[in-house]
């Protein structure tokens, strides 16, 4: 399953990145978070702010159907959403229905303390709050993107059946040496499953998008080993196995760079999976 990216690894090397070593079969492990290798890199990116959305949800919430029509009518591809199902209350599964609840969203619930339905937050600043149908969100989104860039950040994933390997690279653009971190996650689109109506009825043919499906690295990221300094470019590569209910042809990629202690996101990308010819 490994031969793409293996392979795509070594070509950079020949392009001038500083060469380490492979991630072995059995070398991670999913809930204390999958390793990610860094090394030197000599690429050069285009720095590109894109916003990270964090939404919370649940099958029995009558309102986050409304939150998802605002949501989907944003078609920046700069606009990296994240759709979380709360673990109690209005994020129960109907009987027979699929269970969307992850353990690195109920820990990220906890931490934001979501107490109702639909919740979203930008790049996880917890001083905004966005509720309900969000119509406030979409101008603060636009706002969030005229930011100037920190970071220059982009990924690529390669996959089979049963695990995926991502490689990620980063590029500071200007300084920033606080701690930082990166966070590594699966998500699903186009899932069909029963949602309650804002007029209380139920659709038992709802199409869930950007569904959060699984963290890979630890669910507060895994640490970025760099000194911030302009200019400095590193390369991660990281390997998570996949649960056999996920679509992966439906699903993609998705990382973002964290403030170590506030937790705040300041760049974020996402991207397809390459799947490897047999």
């Amino acid at each position: 399953m490994k031969k793409i990216f293996l392979g795509l690894i070594g070509l950079i090397g020949l392009m001038g990145l500083i060469s380490c070593d492979k991630i072995e079969e059995g070398e991670y492990t999913v809930y204390d978070g999958a390793k990610v290798s860094w090394m030197s890199s000599s690429a050069s990116l285009t720095a590109v702010q894109r916003v990270y959305v964090e939404k919370y949800t649940g099958p029995r919430c009558s309102n986050c159907p409304l939150a998802d029509a605002t949501l989907s009518g944003i078609h920046d591809e700069r606009v990296v959403m994240v759709s979380i199902n709360h673990p109690t209350g209005q994020g129960t599964p109907y009987p027979g229905q699929p269970d969307m609840r992850t353990d690195g969203g109920t820990v990220w619930d906890n931490w934001f303390g979501i107490n109702a339905i639909p919740a979203a937050y930008i790049n996880r600043d917890r001083s905004t709050q966005y509720l309900g149908e969000m119509s406030n969100i979409i101008g603060d989104i636009n706002q969030a993107l005229t930011v100037e860039p920190v970071i220059a950040l982009e990924a690529s994933a390669y996959g089979g059946l049963s695990e995926l390997d991502v490689l990620v690279n980063l590029e500071f653009v200007k300084e920033y040496t606080r701690p930082l971190t990166i966070t590594v996650a699966l998500v699903e689109d186009s899932l069909v499953y029963r949602q309650l109506l804002p007029d209380n009825s139920t659709d038992d043919n709802y199409v869930h998008n950007h569904m959060l499906r699984k963290v890979a690295t630890s669910y507060w990221g895994a640490d970025v080993e760099a000194s911030g300094a302009v200019g400095e470019a590193l390369m991660g590569t990281v390997n998570f196995s996949v649960d056999s209910d996920v679509n992966l042809e439906n699903s993609h990629v998705v990382v973002f760079i964290s403030d170590k202690a506030s937790r705040k996101v300041l760049n974020c990308a996402q991207c397809k999976i390459i799947f490897e010819e047999e």
